[in-house]
């Protein structure tokens, strides 16, 4: 019988903290001849840490275990070596698990887990070069920091394939992480990482770059992504000071290498959401948006040069010839309509409102199976208009004063925003919209409205009427939707 799937935080803590580290066998044993060797020397037995990231994880929390200073944790591996001798090493070798590689085919797993690493070392490289050209004496923290962020990341891989399969699946759909790993997992990985590295004694400023006060909000990324416009004015210091400390906070470097390392992995170079982490660090590095991803395409290089013994393939060969490394089994599942828009979005970033709008509400229609009638509005000069409509006589569209004060629309138009309408509040709110609008409703129809900007001046406005039940799915599906079509992206 198999082993029941962890779900939630306590059991999936519970699980990883029953399983043994992974470390490739041949540098173990390599590991374990250097220390019993008469003659070992220490060039030897760092060459053999530096060679396995595991290994080198678990002898950074060791020593950071044993140290009383836990003011200054030690972030370096080498460093942490040097701390608790061979006879500290040795004191681990039961916790390790060693694996082997094979010269032909590896398992699944292995091949996931050695492909989550690759990933991470073309996120740590991305940092540490960022770091370096905002002429940060830290660039090497950043590297460990941002390596280690994801080594609960690698143990899922490496022992639960399937849910992370399962959280990758839902990426490609559309669906936001923290939803694909709630679903699946049923806790944020980041959370499950924070509760693990205290528990391992992993230091502090990796554990600290999970935390939420060191992280963007959605917010603040498009606060920050909207400064980048004008790189020629971009202020020293902004008015919100919680800005100005992200800003000045290196770890904002290790966020953002991770989520374009992980976003290049998953959705290939070109994705839409690439410019934008980009305009968010111009931002903290006072430079232009194409200067960063320079830089950044110049540190996958380097990553492939130095890292490319882990994964399958590195983002620099994706990024040189993405055909020769993109999976082209045919026999894969049709996308879903979001992943579709999705895909279809990310081939450029020139559409226009109306063409935005137009495959908004053809992916409405078909990702929400009851949906009766849908109108796209566009808003700006607090002038509204539809501009695309379904399901709905064009004479009673016309029939509507859209422009009429309404507080409904009033709401919508001052910032992006969501609501569903059922029930005793669908009735309540037909009273706020504008007049004649209550015509184009059935009685018993059920009302969603989101808005989103789509340019700078545009903000675009989807109203979506459906008569039978209306899930949580189609809710996400209509928010998902509207994000993918906005000036920002999701």
């Amino acid at each position: 019988m198999k082993d029941k799937t962890p779900s939630g935080l306590n059991e999936w803590l519970h699980f990883l903290k029953s399983k043994k580290i992974p470390v490739r066998g041949s540098t173990l044993l390599r590991l374990k001849n250097e220390i019993e060797a008469e003659e070992n020397t220490p060039n030897e037995i760092s060459a053999c840490i530096m060679s396995d990231p595991l290994l080198a994880f678990s002898i950074l929390n060791e020593a950071n275990r044993v140290i009383s200073n836990k003011d200054n944790d030690i972030k370096s591996p080498i460093h942490a070596a040097a701390i608790i001798g061979t006879n500290g090493i040795k004191r681990l070798f039961p916790s390790l698990a060693p694996y082997r590689l094979s010269a032909t085919e590896n398992t699944p797993h292995i091949v996931s887990f050695l492909n989550e690493i690759q990933t991470s070392y073309d996120a740590a490289t991305i940092a540490k070069h960022w770091a370096a050209e905002k002429h940060t004496n830290i660039t090497e923290d950043i590297f460990w920091i941002t390596l280690f962020r994801d080594v609960v990341r690698w143990l899922l891989w490496f022992y639960a394939r399937p849910a992370m399969l399962t959280i990758r699946l839902k990426l490609k759909q559309g669906n936001k992480s923290n939803q694909a790993e709630m679903s699946a997992l049923g806790c944020r990985i980041d959370e499950l990482a924070t509760h693990l590295y205290r528990q391992w004694y992993t230091p502090k400023k990796i554990t600290d770059a999970l935390l939420t006060n060191n992280i963007p909000n959605a917010s603040e990324l498009q606060t920050l992504a909207r400064l980048a416009h004008n790189p020629n004015t971009l202020p020293e210091f902004t008015k919100n000071q919680r800005l100005t400390i992200l800003i000045n906070n290196p770890m904002v470097f290790s966020y953002c290498a991770n989520q374009v390392a992980h976003e290049a992995k998953l959705m290939k170079w070109d994705s839409k959401n690439l410019p934008f982490l980009y305009r968010v660090v111009a931002t903290v590095m006072h430079r232009r948006t194409a200067d960063v991803s320079h830089i950044t395409h110049l540190a996958s290089i380097e990553a492939a040069r130095q890292f490319s013994k882990w994964g399958e393939y590195s983002l620099a060969q994706q990024l040189i010839d993405p055909e020769l490394y993109i999976n082209t089994d045919t026999s894969a599942a049709p996308l879903s309509p979001i992943a579709a828009l999705k895909k279809a979005l990310g081939k450029h970033a020139i559409f226009d409102t109306k063409q935005k709008a137009n495959m908004a509400l053809k992916t409405l229609l078909k990702a929400i199976p009851h949906a009766k009638a849908c109108i796209v509005f566009k808003h700006i000069n607090n002038k509204l208009s539809p501009i695309l409509q379904y399901g709905y006589p064009t004479e009673a569209i016309k029939y509507v004063k859209w422009d009429a004060p309404s507080a409904v629309f009033s709401t919508l138009s001052k910032k992006r925003s969501a609501a569903h309408f059922s029930g005793h509040a669908f009735i309540k709110m037909q009273q706020e919209l504008p007049p004649n609008a209550i015509q184009l409703l059935s009685k018993n129809s059920q009302l969603i409205l989101a808005s989103t900007l789509v340019t700078d001046r545009e903000m675009v406005i989807l109203w979506l009427e459906t008569q039978g039940q209306f899930s949580e799915q189609d809710y996400t599906n209509f928010k998902i939707t509207a994000s993918l079509i906005s000036q920002i992206g999701v």
